[in-house]
């Protein structure tokens, strides 16, 4: 019984000195929670952190289950300035059994990017498809999803490369000239040109306050400090030029929508104002590919994040109704 007592007072120990740890952490270094956040959650998702070479490039993806002939392989592309762990909350809520993957893009999370690269979405787009092939993604049928800048270049892939995109989702893609300012896009035309990539707390907590409709998911100022210090110092520069060129093509979708030939599923947060929701009217007009548009209720932007269970749910019938029709002929 002493022997029992004792253990159980150094494993009383140990969980105080953890707790110790992670408050001093919270206040000093908030980054450090942010990333064990971030590799808890890709631990909860059930997802492997993989690294692939493509040419001169690293490439960073997660990886969760094997493809399989019967149903189409998931692609992620994460949105701009994100990362490919921020799927992980909606790939929670997807089967174990469909083999996903979610991907770094260039310039993001772990994923290099040459010197003076080639900003344009058909750019990425081409780096994006030697990624495909490296892994072998081409060789089975494939469902491209995309979220915001994400998205745009989902949409652009998927009308560059029509024969080996299965299926295509789209949530609140950037490309697309609406007929309505966003709010986003107001304070771009009053000089707050760089509004999503916040260099403060302060300009963090306004940034978070326009992407989410649901404001509880807005991170306190410490973890806000984690987030600024992790994501956007690092790669401010860079991000300032990839949004430059992101305004520089901000119609560059519209002309490709007829080109997609996959069936294709465009989400919307209601309350979006980052892309305002009147895009989806354009994509109505222009795209001749079967379309199924969903709107969500009390969700603004950050639709991975905010309704991850609804868009999961989502996602899964689109999937249900085409890839079924794909399957019958």
């Amino acid at each position: 019984m002493e022997v029992i007592s004792t253990i159980v007072q150094l494993a009383g120990g140990a969980v105080l000195t953890t707790l110790a740890l992670a408050v001093s952490l919270y206040y000093t270094k908030p980054a450090y929670i942010i990333y064990f956040f971030q590799r808890l959650n890709t631990w909860r998702a059930g997802c492997t952190i993989k690294y692939v070479r493509v040419g001169e490039q690293q490439f960073a993806y997660l990886e969760r289950g094997r493809p399989s002939k019967n149903q189409p392989s998931l692609l992620l592309i994460h949105g701009f300035g994100d990362i490919k762990e921020s799927f992980c909350e909606m790939i929670m809520h997807l089967p174990k059994n469909l083999h996903l993957i979610s991907i770094d893009l260039p310039g993001h999370g772990d994923t290099s990017i040459k010197a003076k690269a080639d900003l344009s979405m058909e750019a990425i787009a081409a780096n994006l498809h030697q990624f495909v092939g490296v892994i072998g993604l081409d060789r089975g049928p494939l469902h491209v999803l995309g979220h915001s800048m994400g998205s745009g270049l989902a949409g652009c892939y998927a009308a560059l490369y029509p024969g080996e995109v299965s299926l295509l989702t789209m949530t609140g893609p950037t490309g697309i000239k609406p007929t309505v300012k966003s709010l986003v896009f107001e304070k771009i035309d009053q000089g707050n040109k760089y509004l999503l990539v916040p260099e403060t707390v302060e300009q963090a907590e306004e940034m978070f306050n326009i992407c989410l409709y649901n404001k509880s998911l807005i991170p306190p100022k410490q973890l806000l400090k984690g987030y600024v210090d992790y994501y956007m110092r690092p790669h401010v520069s860079f991000f300032k030029e990839l949004f430059d060129a992101i305004l520089e093509q901000e119609d560059v979708l519209t002309p490709l929508l007829g080109k997609i030939t996959a069936p294709t599923q465009v989400i919307w947060g209601r309350h979006e104002q980052v892309l305002h929701i009147s895009c989806v009217d354009v994509i109505k007009k222009e795209m001749t590919a079967p379309l199924q548009v969903d709107i969500i209720e009390d969700c603004g932007h950050t639709v991975p994040l905010e309704t991850p269970q609804k868009a999961a749910s989502l996602i899964l019938n689109f999937r249900d109704k085409f890839a079924k029709k794909q399957n019958k002929s």
